[in-house]
């Protein structure tokens, strides 16, 4: 089983922003 920091759920504009951000700070992100 894989561990992520954040799951978003749905990838419209605000999902997928809030993804890349997490990105940018180091989390492991799943969309």
């Amino acid at each position: 089983m894989e561990h992520y920091d954040l799951c978003v759920i749905g990838g419209g504009p605000a999902g997928y922003a809030a993804a890349m951000r997490a990105i940018d700070l180091g989390m492991r992100t799943l969309l």
